[in-house]
């Protein structure tokens, strides 16, 4: 179906279907992999695309990781890459969240990819697979949070930490695991789901704090993901990628309040 760093292989992308998830299927596509899109909805972007196929369903399912691994060796007979993207994130403060929106949370964006992460890697040791990857993504604001995000937070803050875990676990066995965080991407002419999600006057406060100056596009964490789950990265495991123009390097928004005078001060 083409050739590429990934030719001869099959990648398994949940939340696939849309935004930094549907550039990331189109990347590995673009690069020879066959792909698995594992999603909420279904995958019409691809739908006259014979690299691509679709298993609709809720990762937090019990059940579903094993379905999704099964469509895999259905139709393409393995599975030798896990991007865990699929995820829940609500927004809601401690006073006003409802338990149930807090659970539905930590039950995708933990439990899910745990269990994709879980069926995968039993895949790759049952037939004794080596050179497998697993990318998970996660957030920039996993350390640096905001007000009303503790949830989204908190458990993509717990894909970081047991990624770290299982990279640890599944090292001897060939399988490498890890994690690219995204700052602010514009997912706009990516998704077909709540385009309009963030107001103007936030997406404009959002790029003002990134020190290159511009939102991310879908495609920049594409490419990372891409590098991680290649033979390039071969010799990485266990990392947390940022890919946020840099704006968790530190405090950019008291760039403005530097001054030539204080550039002796000590103490």
């Amino acid at each position: 179906m083409g050739e590429g760093r990934f030719a001869g292989k099959v990648a398994i992308v949940s939340g696939g279907s849309h935004g930094i998830g549907r550039a990331i299927a189109a990347g590995f596509a673009g690069e020879g992999a066959h792909v698995v899109i594992a999603d909420l909805a279904p995958p019409d972007h691809f739908a006259d695309d014979p690299r691509v196929a679709g298993i609709t369903g809720d990762i937090a399912e019990p059940g579903f990781a094993g379905r999704v691994l099964d469509t895999a060796v259905s139709r393409f007979g393995k599975a030798d890459v896990l991007v865990n993207d699929a995820a829940a994130y609500p927004d809601g403060t401690l006073l006003d969240m409802p338990t149930t929106a807090w659970e539905r949370v930590f039950a995708v964006n933990v439990t899910g990819t745990f269990s994709l992460t879980q069926a995968f890697a039993r895949h790759c040791a049952g037939r004794g697979a080596t050179g497998a990857a697993v990318v998970s993504i996660s957030t920039g604001s996993a350390r640096s949070p905001r007000p009303g995000g503790a949830a989204y937070s908190a458990s993509k803050a717990a894909v970081e930490i047991m990624s770290k875990v299982f990279a640890m676990e599944l090292g001897p066995l060939g399988i490498r695991v890890n994690v690219v965080a995204p700052g602010y991407i514009d997912v706009r002419g990516w998704s077909d789901a709540y385009p309009d999600r963030a107001p103007e006057d936030l997406r404009a406060a959002l790029v003002r704090s990134i020190p290159l100056g511009q939102a991310g596009d879908p495609r920049d964490i594409a490419n990372a993901v891409l590098f991680l789950a290649s033979a390039e990265a071969g010799h990485i495991t266990g990392a947390v990628l940022d890919v946020d123009g840099g704006s968790n390097a530190g405090r950019f928004a008291l760039h403005g309040h530097m001054s030539d005078g204080a550039s002796g001060a000590r103490g």
